[in-house]
């Protein structure tokens, strides 16, 4: 059953690691009760949405998972994200705004974290920035000194988020009241919708999804773990060897562990490589269908996604955002 919308939407998507708040926020802002992960564990597995309806304009606010979500892997969080851009921006709808949620909590940003965050830039593209906020959570749990030194760093550090604040992102504090929450919400609302890079290079241009910019950013980021992960495990045969050639008791438990951490290196590289054949595999499906669409007009192209409407509704369940619900 599809919901009419009389009034202006908004539409404002929510991303960031897991843990950092995305859900608890969206909830605040719009007294909703959408499912919160109570642990490192992803309650956002698919795209969730929520309505804030204020007197003149609704706002849709979209929950999206992060790159480290727990339970899938990159590939799929990227195919889903971009399938969501995709279908959106056909349908004629632009994000109003980007909230990147990160914990001020920790005390370090890792590599992981900074990959995931150059992912999302890519998404984007530099002239997205300007609805583009940089949230910063659990304020609660550091004192407002140490707080403010490490937010200092992040935005005066282009290994963090200096880049993105250069092109036009602001960094917010949200003080997990909806007070912050509907202010930081509201401040997009000055701004006009923007056109992401993604939705450019797989609409406009018929790129395919590993061609687009944060599709060979992810396959870089795995190619790099994959020999990483590589070189560890050369490290540890010659562990391995130098254990048994010793053939003593004093060994034994040294051969155990060094056992234990091969096979959990041959784990990790394994993901990393079923992640890449993902991504590869996503380019194989589409290349026929986006040949097709990439010859059709605009109305031909809206009249395939409405015809497809019901098959994309039983594959993807109503878990997921679906476009086709938001005709004004």
């Amino acid at each position: 059953m599809s919901t009419s919308y009389s009034k202006p939407m908004r539409l404002i998507a929510v991303t960031g690691p897991t843990g950092a708040g995305k859900t608890t926020f969206i909830n605040k802002v719009c007294g909703s009760k959408l499912r919160e992960g109570v642990s490192m564990h992803s309650c956002t597995d698919r795209v969730q949405i929520a309505r804030w309806a204020m007197a003149n304009q609704d706002i849709i606010m979209i929950d999206t998972p992060g790159f480290d979500d727990t339970t899938r892997s990159r590939a799929d969080i990227l195919r889903d994200i971009a399938r969501f851009l995709e279908q959106t921006y056909e349908k004629g709808r632009k994000l109003d705004g980007l909230i990147y949620m990160h914990r001020i909590s920790d005390n370090r940003v890792g590599g992981i974290a900074r990959e995931n965050f150059g992912l999302f830039t890519k998404i984007c593209g530099d002239e997205a920035m300007r609805i583009v906020s940089i949230v910063t959570t659990m304020w609660e749990f550091v004192p407002e000194q140490v707080g403010a030194s490490r937010e200092l760093e992040l935005k005066q550090k282009t290994i963090f988020f200096k880049d993105a604040i250069d092109h036009g992102a602001r960094m917010e504090r949200h003080f997990n009241d909806e007070a912050s929450a509907k202010m930081i919400v509201m401040s997009f609302l000055q701004t006009g919708p923007q056109t992401l890079q993604l939705q450019k290079e797989m609409v406009d241009d018929h790129k395919l999804l590993p061609e687009t910019a944060a599709g060979t950013q992810l396959q870089i980021h795995l190619q790099n773990e994959a020999e990483s992960y590589r070189k560890q495990l050369q490290d540890q045969r010659s562990q391995l060897s130098a254990a048994l050639a010793a053939q003593n008791a004093a060994h034994q438990e040294e051969v155990q562990e060094l056992k234990e951490a091969n096979q959990r290196l041959h784990e990790r590289l394994s993901k990393v490589q079923l992640d890449m054949r993902k991504l590869l595999d996503e380019s194989t499906r589409d290349t026929a269908w986006r040949r097709t669409m990439g010859q059709m007009g605009r109305i031909g192209r809206r009249k395939v996604f409405r015809l497809s409407r019901d098959a994309h509704v039983e594959y993807r369940g109503w878990n997921c955002f679906d476009i086709f619900n938001f005709d004004n």
